[in-house]
């Protein structure tokens, strides 16, 4: 198994640079905006390190997102459930009957060449 050995440029794939400076095309200066911490942080960073971090905080406010909408939907049937007094198994099978029948009514001109 070869082993990978570290070379002049660094850790960066894209500059003749061993680490990120002002001359690098890539290079990026700027203030970041944390959600749990309330003032900016100043950064010096590779662009692509910079998308990659965004990319991940966007992923992981979209999996929270989905998460509590989940959470919230579930408690929402449960809530309606117990309003209505359905406590046994063929209440809830009764309940999803009618609700469909509500959703997605029966065609009666089908109903009727059925027959």
């Amino acid at each position: 198994m070869a082993v990978e050995k570290k070379t002049k440029r660094g850790l960066c794939p894209f500059s003749l640079f061993e680490e990120c400076n002002p001359d690098c095309v890539f290079y990026r200066k700027g203030v970041r905006f944390s959600e749990k911490a309330g003032d900016p942080i100043p950064f010096e960073d590779c662009a692509i390190n910079i998308i990659a971090d965004n990319l991940e905080a966007m992923h992981n406010r979209t999996y929270m997102m989905q998460k509590e909408v989940g959470d919230t939907k579930n408690i929402m049937a449960m809530k309606t459930m117990v309003d209505l007094g359905i406590k046994h198994q063929t209440h809830r099978e009764a309940l999803i009957r009618h609700l469909v029948n509500i959703l997605d009514p029966p065609d009666p001109k089908k109903a009727i060449s059925d027959k």
